[in-house]
């Protein structure tokens, strides 16, 4: 079969470059998208509005690991680092309305379109319980956000007053809160890379953030030219502070983050790859288990309702996970009172990855949860 075709299920129909969405018997609608060297597939998508779950899988590609749903330039949804051989899902209620699906490193296409059609299913109304959740997370989110400025506004004057060693000790506690609400940053299109690309991710010329001067002072020990990138980084981290008031969720939106945060620690902190010039990287992981817990909590209600078993499971694995990570924090440590990563043993990365993957392997499973 053609790598570009697609079987759904209950329609028994393989599609070249268009579908309908079966319908599970939770009552979501399901979306199988297949990713391959040349993009995702079906290119193509018509659904019907309400809930719907995307069942993501790689069929043996190293190039497109990625499949986002957008409206405008904003992100819905998405999963990452699927794997080849691997299938991940994220759940969503969708609205009536067109959208963008986009594949990022396809060779043929990277985008294709999702047309969503009005239904009387679709038609819901949020619960005052719904609300709530979305309230209480949004309130984390702001904090956090706020937290995030004035961190990195210390910071930028220290790199602007060339004081190399005051600004590596702010360095990761301005950081902690960044990553704490990472998926809503991604969720604004450009700001992310903007703020936190590592050097490889974007052109050597559009290069800033946090990593540019992270290597400034830790690689080049020098901090010439770095006045201005310590400004624009905090007009970016402001700007996501402005952009949050206006941004609108569902608790499935919440519950995908929360995964979305604990692949960010499995896919680059756990090996040192993301703050790979100072070492912080727990201090980041520590801000991702924050945010991810933070967004567990909001919708617990919602869960506890639908499946309290699964709520109570969770409790216990994000215990774990924390725990696991406080025996590398001290107040001596140098990563925003974590050690450094390059102070972990082998078998410290394994106890780390394995409570972090124990943990997401649960956490997946509630977003599909609350919308069904």
């Amino acid at each position: 079969m053609s790598r570009y075709w697609i079987t759904m299920p209950v329609l028994g129909a393989a599609l070249l470059f268009g579908c309908s969405a079966d319908t599970a018997g939770s009552g979501a609608r399901v979306i199988d998208v297949t990713l391959s060297d040349d993009g995702c597939a079906p290119r193509l998508i018509a659904s019907s509005a309400g809930p719907t779950t995307f069942n993501v899988t790689n069929e043996g590609t190293s190039r497109v690991t990625e499949f986002e749903v957008m409206d405008g330039t904003r992100i819905l949804g998405e999963v990452e680092n699927v794997i080849p051989g691997k299938e991940r899902s994220f759940s969503l209620t969708l609205k009536a309305g067109s959208y963008t699906t986009y594949c990022p490193g396809g060779e043929v296409f990277e985008r294709g379109s999702l047309e969503v059609a009005v239904s009387g299913e679709g038609a819901t109304t949020d619960s005052a319980a719904q609300k709530q959740a979305v309230d209480t997370y949004l309130a984390y989110v702001k904090t956090q956000a706020d937290q995030l400025i004035t961190g990195t506004t210390a910071f930028a004057e220290a790199v602007k007053a060339n004081d190399a060693t005051k600004a590596k000790g702010l360095f990761a506690s301005a950081r902690y809160h960044y990553e704490a609400i990472e998926p809503i940053a991604e969720s604004f299109g450009d700001l992310d890379p903007a703020i936190d690309a590592r050097e490889g991710d974007v052109p050597e010329a559009d290069w800033g953030g946090f990593h540019r001067i992270e290597k400034a002072l830790w690689v080049d020990n020098s901090l010439a030219g770095m006045g201005p990138v310590a400004d624009q980084l905090v007009a970016n981290v402001r700007s996501l502070r402005r952009q949050i008031d206006s941004i609108e969720l569902e608790p499935a939106q919440i519950a995908n983050g929360s995964v979305e945060l604990l692949d960010e620690v499995s896919t680059s902190k756990i090996t040192g790859e993301e703050d790979r010039y100072s070492h912080t990287d727990l201090s980041d992981f520590a801000g991702n288990l924050d945010g991810a817990r933070a967004a567990f909590d909001a919708v617990r209600p919602l869960l506890n309702e639908k499946e309290k078993s699964l709520a109570d499971d969770l409790d216990k694995h994000f215990a774990n996970v924390k725990g696991t990570l406080d025996r590398y924090h001290g107040s001596n440590a140098a990563g925003n009172g974590y050690v450094l990563y390059g102070d972990l043993k082998a078998d410290d990365t394994r106890a780390l990855s394995t409570a972090v993957d124990a943990l997401a392997e649960r956490l997946s499973k509630v977003a599909a949860v609350l919308i069904s």
